[in-house]
């Protein structure tokens, strides 16, 4: 048994081999517990939940072991949530179901269970009793303003959002075009190929 001192004195190549040898997730990612899996490429695994909120609940996780969403890389999270609009639409093309909640339980306060990330996709229908209850609650402007611009100062300091829309030019600077080439299509981008998955196939997974 590995102790709390032992752990802390690894290295964090050390902790990140103890965590995939002690995480069921990492497990089931590597096929060594099984599962019901719906889809799988190189990335990413997606899997039915073994206590579903609804009929078709599925779980979607990077194979590589992340605890939190703030730890997966910007290209993984961009694949996930692909992955995550094709489930979706698989959910709703072979469970009749009217639609499906997509959910992230981002760290313990959260109501995170398992210390691997993962996005839930649920299968909703009318009247199916699925708590999930966000409250309303009024502040004033200045509170909203001051919560704003404590907000914007982080992502700005982000590295994924700096290089993204988030940036702030100068004023004055315009944004320069490519020049087109006519007749000549754009080169195909390969991860993009990647991302490329059967919905009929996943469809028939969820309707066993």
């Amino acid at each position: 048994m590995v102790t709390e001192e032992e752990v802390s004195q690894m290295s964090p190549e050390e902790l990140a081999a103890f965590q995939r040898q002690n995480c069921v997730f990492c497990q089931i990612a590597a096929g060594r517990v099984p599962a019901k899996a719906v889809y799988s490429d190189d990335d990413c695994i997606a899997v039915l939940d073994i206590n579903p909120a609804s009929k078709g609940h599925m779980l979607l996780m990077p194979k590589e072991h992340y605890s939190v969403m703030p730890q997966v890389p910007a290209h993984v999270i961009e694949h996930l949530f692909m992955v995550c609009k094709g489930l979706s639409q698989a959910a709703l093309k072979s469970l009749q179901c009217r639609g499906t909640t997509i959910f992230v339980a981002n760290g313990v306060a959260a109501g995170q269970r398992a210390p691997h990330f993962m996005v839930h996709v649920i299968p909703r229908s009318d009247n199916d009793s699925i708590g999930l209850v966000i409250p309303s609650r009024g502040f004033q402007k200045k509170q909203s303003e001051a919560v704003a611009a404590l907000l914007r100062k982080a992502l700005m300091k982000d590295k994924d959002v700096k290089e993204g829309i988030l940036v702030e030019k100068p004023a004055g600077v315009k944004e320069e075009k490519a020049a087109k080439k006519p007749g000549k299509k754009p080169a195909v981008d390969k991860k993009q190929e990647k991302k490329q998955f059967d919905l009929d196939e996943i469809a028939e997974v969820l309707n066993k």
